[in-house]
């Protein structure tokens, strides 16, 4: 009887100890932290054959404990990828391994006012044709008609650059680079435009010069590029649209720079007589009555909304002094002799 007891006794000491030693195991495997340059998970593999891995290169020292922690916790749908881990726990070396490849994501952003020819310089070398060709394919824009209904709320457009948001967006890296970027970005801004333009409510008093949305969208592009100022632009959005409703010229200096195909930074080049008295040029609205014939760069949704709600006033003309800030007059004579005085 003596020696059962001793034998008894001897075998739930072993228990214990073997439970001690599992108990450590475990714990020392939830701290362990896995360093790897590249290890490989391929399409068929499952958390064991990855457990078979880890043991095989000794990362994992005790697969026992390993085999428990796998019982315990269940991780399906493994992504095949080559990984790199720094110092990571088990948890988060699986958790890694379910999520897939970490993206890096990158910012893409239209500026407000910006054309085709200020997006296309931010592409790459190979996607700013594919970009250019794009927005004025007509099959290309059919097909986004047919995606983005509100574009079909505008006259029969041929380029789709108006309708690219100004906006930030995150891509994936990888995607700058593959020539279907064009078409990524120019549906993500697209998207966003109809998002946008949708969240507007028209009220009474919304619209008070009954403008076209073809029309809208101009004269926004032209108060966007003529004032920068939220709080200033349904005033000068009245001048503008009260000019217009009155066969006067538009008189935007901004606006003739379209027509040479440059990028914004570039139009001051042009700000000077011989273009600005060009008559010839559609896009000169000092030279020439009416809008121009498309708009001259992409608006927020903000700038429309001035068009929209714009504050009727008295002035007919303005201009910005050397520190952009803007001075309104009643007539030609008073914006003549005020000129010199803001701008010497």
């Amino acid at each position: 009887m003596n020696s059962f007891w001793k034998f008894l006794t001897l075998i739930i000491f072993l228990l214990i100890a073997w439970w001690a030693y599992l108990y450590n195991s475990y714990n020392s495997l939830l701290e362990n932290k896995i360093s790897l340059e590249h290890f490989e998970v391929k399409k068929w593999d499952n958390t064991y054959k990855i457990k078979e891995k880890l043991c095989k290169e000794n990362i994992i020292e005790n697969c026992l404990a390993f085999d428990i922690y796998l019982y315990k916790n269940k991780f399906n749908n493994i992504k095949k990828w080559v990984y790199s881990f720094s110092g990571v726990n088990l948890e988060w070396f699986f958790k890694q391994l379910e999520k897939g490849p970490k993206q890096e994501y990158v910012k893409f952003t239209i500026l407000p006012w910006w054309t085709s020819f200020d997006i296309k310089k931010q592409l790459s070398e190979n996607n700013q044709t594919i970009f250019l060709n794009l927005v004025k394919d007509k099959e290309f824009i059919k097909q986004l008609k047919e995606n983005y209904p509100i574009l079909n709320k505008f006259w029969d457009f041929d380029s789709l650059e108006w309708f690219l948001y100004p906006d930030t967006y995150f891509f994936k890296k990888s995607d700058l680079s593959s020539s279907l970027f064009p078409q990524l970005l120019i549906k993500t801004a697209i998207k966003n435009f109809q998002k946008k333009w949708k969240s507007i409510n028209c009220d009474k008093n919304c619209n008070p010069y009954k403008l076209s949305n073809y029309e809208i969208l101009i004269l926004a592009s032209i108060v966007e590029k003529e004032e920068k100022n939220s709080k200033n632009k349904p005033l000068v959005a009245d001048i503008l649209i009260r000019r217009y409703k009155n066969n006067w010229k538009i008189g935007a200096d901004w606006t003739l720079c379209y027509n040479f195909q440059v990028e914004s930074k570039e139009c001051k080049n042009y700000l000077y007589n011989k273009y600005l008295k060009d008559k010839t040029n559609l896009y000169n609205t000092r030279a020439r009555l009416w809008l121009p014939p498309t708009p001259v760069g992409n608006p927020t949704i903000n700038t429309i909304k001035a068009v929209l709600y714009p504050q009727k006033n008295n002035y007919w003309y303005y201009l910005h002094d050397k520190n952009w800030q803007i001075h309104y007059w009643k007539n030609w004579a008073e914006h003549e002799s005020n000129k010199y005085k803001y701008l010497k």
